[in-house]
């Protein structure tokens, strides 16, 4: 495999559907360049190197199955690596989906499909493909004569009456028994399955362990209304030998009395009070095997001695939740620097001076009021705007009007462009300050939010994009919050000194030089949402050496700033603490120009820079790239003794 080239049209994809009853056919041709191959939707060997095909389909209305790929050719990579092969296809081939339309949408004909293609074309080198192609019609019927009839079975299987919880336990055969018992806390369930094994026998586990065990693997599936079931924890099992079939042979399996623990998170209105389950298996003993056939219902709560060994979340979980909290504070300490809340704070201070004087110095309760309103605001606007937010806040266009729009705000900072406030907010801040109060508090923090949204909302829709991946509510709450609070805590702060004001620092040449150094840090930080754009546009400009460059330019002259040398009239006495600055930012500025060099860059600044390079060093550097897909990732990186490295490029 070679560099990465920009796309061509090497690859070219049709689109063809047709609407039977509820049900919604699509066949995608493809057409491949002689030559070239494109992967297929598994990579196959653990090693390969390359990028997966996907496809997004879409419609109103219509809920799509998986997509059918055919069978794909085997490709070599031993180059890479002794005994690596990928899975790819060339010429023609055809892709098929089946969807089924909602009846209770209105306007949901299943004519508006179109399909998103995204992967990677290669013949000696390599190049991203992606597409996006609407519905050409209905198409020759010879197309949809082939249509895969496992996604019509699934389809009717689909369309079978729900399973009903059965009102008592029913055993079908086997030599162990099942008794169920659940507890609903917190929007959660959690079960306990107590599992029986008679005594000589044994009954096998989910998994084989030795593929060649001669034995039934033991299913379990978990049934409820309104729950999202995750995966049973199974107690450790035990290898059983077989050497008496095979030598070498053995299979997984439990004996005595086992403990199968389940959690599922409760949808909107379910109850939980409704889980019973079924489980499929074999038992055995050293004469025979006797298939094994259970439904079992929840028989209440259960003794506490059951529960008090359920597994909580691993460590990575509690991690993840650390790292979000801490992002939201990143988040939160950031949108104050932007120009956006500048405004706010003589409104602030003035608002509270005001009411200081009227309750005699006691602004504490108020105070905490504007702090707390500030907070809520912020949580109203992440649970119930949150599925705007998110796609406003990632889409390739967005990024580059706030890349602009930073280019705007460093003008701004630096004196060139004099950036006011709406009338309509200063009127809403006015009214404010008039009203007084605990009301007046309420206006002054809603007229905080939604003056400072147009630099919120890019980071409040990254933040969103993160808590909101597995959809807990709770997590969004919390990461809303947390980003509020860490905006709220400097105001409620200026509100509680309004008559120690005059003991501030004097807003003079500290405070102009902040304002300028910061014009700096808006175009550093505009490149960087350009830089996202670019990624996704494909346009390749902005590899990492020239986003670098920039960057070292950028922060070496703002360094010149602070020593003095340029833009004297902005504030040129040379104090300490300037100096000082002025080193560390130099320093920042050197360490840039030696990625663009091709030095390795630190883990926080290789998430920052663009992942492609125009060096052609690429081309002696190989990767396994996971997309989506964290523990395979991991696991990959951990088998092979490599570092790991986590691209976030804010595109969905």
């Amino acid at each position: 495999m070679g560099g990465l080239l920009t796309a061509q049209a090497t690859v070219e994809a049709t689109l063809y559907t047709r609407v039977e009853d509820s049900l919604v056919r699509a066949a995608i041709e493809i057409e491949i360049e002689p030559g070239w191959h494109l992967y297929h939707n598994d990579l196959g060997h653990p090693n390969a190197i390359g990028q997966k095909t996907t496809v997004e389909l879409s419609g109103k209305g219509i809920e799509w199955g998986e997509v059918w790929f055919p069978e794909p050719i085997t490709f070599d990579q031993s180059d890479i690596e002794k005994g690596v092969y990928i899975l790819g296809h060339e010429d023609s081939i055809t892709l098929y989906a089946l969807g089924k339309l909602a009846p209770d949408i209105e306007g949901a004909t299943g004519k508006d499909v179109r399909a998103k293609l995204k992967g990677l074309v290669c013949e000696v080198s390599c190049k991203p493909y992606m597409e996006t192609v609407a519905s050409s019609g209905k198409g020759d019927d010879s197309l949809f004569n082939d249509f895969p009839e496992e996604l019509l079975s699934e389809a009717r299987q689909q369309t079978e009456p729900k399973l009903k919880r059965p009102l008592k336990d029913e055993h079908s055969g086997g030599r162990a028994d099942s008794k169920v018992y659940s507890r609903v806390r917190d929007g959660w369930v959690r079960v306990a399955i107590e599992i029986s094994i008679d005594f000589g026998f044994h009954l096998y586990h989910t998994e084989k362990g030795n593929e060649d065990g001669i034995g039934k693997k033991t299913t379990l599936a978990l049934h409820g209304e309104g729950i999202d079931w995750q995966e049973p924890i199974w107690p450790e099992p035990h290898e059983i030998d077989q050497s008496d079939i095979e030598d070498g042979l053995w299979i997984y399996g439990h004996d005595g009395d086992i403990v199968v623990y389940a959690r599922g998170a409760l949808k909107p209105g379910a109850t939980g009070d409704d889980v019973w389950i079924e489980i499929k298996g074999q038992t055995c003993d050293d004469e025979a095997c006797i298939n094994y056939t259970e439904t079992a219902v929840s028989k209440g709560e259960g003794p506490d001695a059951l529960f008090k060994d359920f597994p909580e979340p691993d460590a990575k979980e509690k991690d993840g939740l650390i790292t979000f909290l801490m992002l939201a504070v990143f988040w939160g300490f950031f949108t104050l620097l932007m120009p956006c809340t500048y405004p706010m704070i003589p409104i602030t201070i003035s608002f509270f001076t005001k009411q200081a004087v009227a309750r005699g110095g006691k602004v504490l309760p108020l105070s905490l009021t504007y702090g707390a309103g500030i907070v809520a605001i912020f949580i109203v606007i992440g649970v119930a705007f949150g599925s705007v937010i998110i796609p406003f806040a990632t889409h390739w266009l967005t990024n580059l009007i706030i890349g602009v729009l930073f280019l705007y705000f460093a003008f701004v900072l630096f004196g060139v462009i004099d950036m006011q406030p709406p009338k309509f907010m200063m009127r809403a801040a006015g009214k404010a300050q008039t009203t007084g109060g605990y009301f007046g508090v309420f206006l002054m923090g809603a007229t905080l939010v939604v003056t400072s949204f147009t630099c919120t909302a890019p980071f409040v829709g990254s933040l969103l994009s993160v808590g909101a991946a597995d959809g807990d509510l709770g997590r969004i709450v919390l990461g809303m919050g947390t980003f509020g609070l860490t905006m709220a805590i400097p105001f409620v702060l200026l509100s509680l000194v309004p008559g120690r004001i005059q003991a501030m620092p004097k807003s003079g040449e500290w405070m102009n030089t902040l304002k300028f150094f910061l014009g700096f840090v808006e175009i550093a930080a505009a490149f960087k949402f350009l830089s996202n754009t670019d990624l996704v546009l494909g346009w390749n400009i902005l590899s990492r050496e020239v986003f670098l460059l920039l960057w070292g330019v950028i922060f070496t002259v703002a360094a010149l700033y602070l020593f003095g040398v340029l833009f004297k009239s902005h504030g040129a006495t040379r104090s300490p603490k300037r100096m000082v600055s002025g080193v560390l930012t130099l320093a920042f500025a050197v360490y840039c120009l030696t990625g663009f060099r091709g030095r390795e860059m630190d883990y926080v600044m290789t998430a920052v820079i663009p992942p492609y390079s125009w060096s052609g060093e690429s081309d002696e550097i190989s990767w396994v790239m996971v997309e989506n897909d964290y523990d395979s990732a991991r696991e990959l990186a951990l088998k092979g003794g490599k570092k790991l490295f986590l691209n976030f490029t804010g595109y969905t």
